[in-house]
C-alpha cells in the first residue's frame, strides 16, 4: 500500500514567507486525509498537488491557526460544484465551531458531515483504522494515529 505524507503547513501560530499554518495531507492508496486546515491550506495544496476533492478532514483542536482555512476551503469546494459529501472530524465542540462558521460558509450544495470524536475512539477503514488520542496542549486537543491492520507475510532472511 502506497503511503506518503505531505506537510502542507508547518508554521506555528504565525505564517512566514516560507512556512504556512498547520496542515498535513496523508495519501494512502487513493485516499486523501487532511489533518488540520490552517489559513492558506487550499493555496498550498493548489501550488503543490492541486486542490483535491478531500473526503475527510481531521481537526486536532480549535486554535485559530489550525481551523481558519476550513471555511474558505469548504466554500471553494461548493463554488466548484462539489457533489461528494465532506466529513470533518474533531474533538467535542466541533458542532459549536461550525455554528460560528455558518455565516461565513453559507448554503452548500453538498453534504457536510460533522463528527465529534473523543480520545480512544477509532474509525475503521479498509486495511487500517484512525484512532483519536488525547494530547497535552493546554486546551482540549487530540492527535490521530493511522494503525495498519496486521498483514500476513513471510520475512525472507536472504
Amino acid at each position: 500500500m502506497d503511503l506518503d505524507v505531505l506537510f502542507v503547513g508547518t508554521a506555528g501560530s504565525a505564517p512566514s514567507a516560507r512556512r504556512s499554518l498547520p496542515a498535513t495531507l496523508v495519501r494512502r492508496g487513493g485516499e486523501r486525509l487532511l489533518f488540520d486546515c490552517g489559513e492558506g491550506t487550499q493555496r498550498q495544496l493548489t501550488r503543490s498537488i492541486g486542490l483535491v476533492e478531500l473526503e475527510e478532514v481531521f481537526i486536532t483542536h480549535f486554535h485559530a491557526d489550525h481551523v481558519l482555512g476550513l471555511p474558505g476551503m469548504v466554500k471553494t469546494f461548493n463554488l466548484r460544484g462539489r457533489e461528494l459529501p465532506l466529513t470533518v472530524y474533531g474533538p467535542p465542540g466541533l458542532d459549536r465551531l461550525f455554528k460560528v462558521f455558518a455565516p461565513l460558509i453559507g448554503r452548500l450544495g453538498f453534504e457536510l458531515k460533522l463528527v465529534e470524536l473523543d480520545h480512544g475512539e477509532e474509525l475503521e477503514r479498509d486495511g487500517y483504522r484512525v484512532a483519536a488520542f488525547d494530547v497535552d496542549h493546554g486546551v482540549r486537543a487530540q492527535g490521530y494515529a493511522l494503525i495498519e491492520d496486521a498483514r500476513q507475510g513471510r520475512f525472507d532472511e536472504e
